[in-house]
């Protein structure tokens, strides 16, 4: 069963969950812990009759809030416009500066997608071949944005908690000097991602 399989059923669960313990707790159902489980009879003793209600009926909105949650992270967000998808665009770019002997000096830029176009429009895409390393980590991403495939003398690139689904694999074959892609916490397929090993000579990190 795919991982996002289980994710969705157990985002249903913690509704329906949810939603029976306050539909119970309104409806008084826990009133009388007599001939039930020891955890309810100690719940009941504890906090009394009316406190055990309001108990239930917290614990109901905190199983409905992880539910929709979850829904919301790995089903909603992930099909939202780009708009959206890439409002907080903030990735880090690593450039090699100077290289001598065994001594490599590196210095990195942090950016956004529209401010590395507009830059780009002063000094050329060239300057995009000076990049090693992208860090496009902790974004809103549900795509890898076109502007890294013309970054050719990349490394490693790390796009660490995003919400990546579908990966171009002719591109990605056109990326000669890439070495590691690090795809943690995306909700990309496994199936995919062995494609992807199966395909390429990639370190890929998921």
């Amino acid at each position: 069963m795919e991982p996002k399989t289980v994710i969705l059923l157990l985002a249903i669960i913690a509704l329906l969950a949810g939603g029976y313990t306050i539909y119970a707790s309104i409806k008084n159902k826990h009133k009388d812990y007599s001939h039930r489980k020891l955890k309810h009879r100690i719940i009941q003793n504890v906090l009394g009759v009316d406190g055990a209600r309001i108990f239930y009926g917290f614990l109901g909105i905190g199983l409905i809030i992880f539910g929709g949650f979850i829904l919301f992270q790995f089903y909603v967000k992930p099909n939202l416009g780009n708009e959206y998808n890439n409002k907080t665009d903030l990735f880090t770019l690593v450039s090699k500066t100077l290289s001598t002997g065994d001594y490599t000096m590196t210095s990195s830029t942090t950016s956004t997608l529209k401010q590395l176009e507009t830059s780009l429009k002063i000094t050329g895409e060239e300057k995009l071949q000076d990049y090693v390393s992208a860090d496009f980590s902790n974004n809103y991403l549900n795509q890898i944005p076109e502007i890294v495939w013309k970054m050719k003398n990349l490394k490693r690139i790390d796009f660490t908690y995003n919400n990546i689904t579908e990966i171009d694999l002719t591109q990605l074959s056109k990326m000669d000097s890439l070495t590691t892609i690090i795809l943690s916490n995306n909700p990309i397929s496994i199936a995919k991602i062995k494609t992807l090993k199966e395909s390429t000579n990639l370190e890929i990190i998921h």
